[in-house]
């Protein structure tokens, strides 16, 4: 009867996935279709991380440049939060009223104005209002790329091998760091560089995504809720709430060690330019291969422990960072944490796309990836605030802080493999 069938329909749409049953098993095979748009979301993941890559291993260069100190400096990790957390509330609406394609257009072209208004070299104060739309853009862009990615076959390994990608493109900006470096370059060669990277990530979005129909299946269900109702209930159910601020500090650890780490190891461990720009490019590629390698075990042995084991060590490492003062150490250590944090992120979308209802994943996962990102600005932003009044030797400290919440948080996270058999 057509009652009952809306009724199953309905139902469906609004019960998690970790609670329904299926015997189907996912292959490669099942990927035939999705290859041009998938490269070009991997292609969007390599520009995240070239941006988030590339300030911490300019910023004494730049302070140089501008005569400006580490507080003033992190101003400019403020305004680009400042823009993710506009994208991220906004990030729904926009999608719904000019559609995913012009959004991913959007974003990149914002992405691109930044990047060629950056390489000019204008006043600070110029830089610190252009900040905001590179923010914004690189949330538009992290939203779409994590939704369409999240409901593909094999949801969970193409997460993983996307935010590994992630991780090559910030182990390329210490090394066109250090290339401009060593050529006595200006800092601006990286914005330049960045530019260019812009222009070809707009080529390849129109190439993958342009025949891509991103349109939600529409259901013939007087009930369903409409759009403003549904954004409601997806940013308010608990899990993405829960997801969005764990996802929020993790990036906050991941970027603030990415970001200030050179400096650290530089003004803090008197270390050399030219070795410890090859320490961070050690950094983002242990993150990369963290997320392939990591990422494999934690499925294998299952997510909430595996994580948990993760974090509790990563703390321990962050402890030994701030007593040591051996280069050597410090630098092997900040490496294995990068390795270390590798699968967090991948995980947790993917955990959170199992727990929540399809018709809420385009917001709630757009919400979090959003939302998580703008960690990549706020929370190294507060470390150079901090650092600006105790000292860049700080920056342990305020990690550990934030690994200890992500450590608490972690235990609400939903998985079908809980913790030690704890509940769901």
């Amino acid at each position: 009867m057509p009652s009952n069938e809306t009724g199953s329909s309905t139902q469906q749409e609004t019960q998690p996935l970790l609670q329904k049953q299926t015997n189907d098993q996912e292959s490669l095979k099942d990927l035939k279709g999705h290859v041009k748009p998938l490269l070009s979301a991997f292609f969007i993941s390599i520009v995240a991380g070239l941006n988030d890559g590339s300030l911490g291993t300019i910023i004494p260069r730049m302070k140089l440049y501008y005569s400006i100190s580490n507080e003033t400096i992190s101003t400019l990790f403020l305004c680009s939060a400042f823009g993710f957390f506009i994208s991220a509330g906004l990030n729904g609406y926009i999608v719904h009223r000019v559609g995913q394609l012009k959004t991913l257009y959007l974003g990149a072209t914002s992405m691109f104005v930044a990047f060629a208004t950056i390489s000019t070299g204008p006043p600070f104060v110029v830089v610190a209002c252009t900040m905001p739309f590179v923010g914004a853009g690189m949330a538009l862009l992290d939203a779409a790329m994590n939704v369409y990615v999240a409901n593909l076959p094999l949801a969970t390994l193409m997460l993983n091998i996307l935010h590994a990608v992630y991780g090559i493109g910030a182990f390329i900006s210490p090394k066109v760091s250090g290339y401009l470096l060593d050529h006595n370059y200006s800092w601006l060669g990286m914005y330049v560089f960045l530019t260019g990277v812009a222009v070809i990530n707009i080529i390849s979005i129109t190439i993958g995504f342009y025949p891509v129909d991103f349109e939600e299946i529409k259901h013939d269900d007087d009930n369903k809720p409409n759009h403003g109702e549904l954004t409601k209930l997806a940013i308010l159910n608990k899990v993405t709430l829960i997801g969005a601020v764990y996802i929020l500090i993790y990036v906050g650890v991941e970027v603030t060690l990415g970001g200030w780490g050179f400096t650290w190891l530089t003004e803090g461990r008197h270390g050399q330019d030219g070795p410890m720009l090859e320490v961070m490019s050690g950094y983002w590629g242990g993150l990369a291969l963290g997320r392939v390698l990591l990422g494999y075990i934690s499925g294998r042995f299952g997510e909430k422990l595996t994580i948990t084991l993760f974090t509790m060590m990563i703390i321990g490492g962050l402890v030994v960072m701030l007593l040591s003062t051996d280069i050597v150490i410090d630098s092997t250590i900040l490496v294995s944490i990068g390795f270390l944090l590798g699968p967090m992120f991948p995980t947790t979308i993917s955990l959170a796309s199992k727990a929540l209802p399809r018709s809420y994943h385009a917001t709630s996962i757009g919400f979090m990836a959003a939302l998580g990102a703008g960690g990549a600005a706020l929370f190294p932003f507060i470390t150079g605030q901090v650092a600006g009044k105790f000292g860049i030797l700080i920056m342990p400290t305020a990690c550990i802080a934030m690994s200890v919440g992500m450590l608490i948080l972690w235990v609400f996270i939903p998985s079908d493999k809980p913790l030690f058999g704890a509940c769901k």
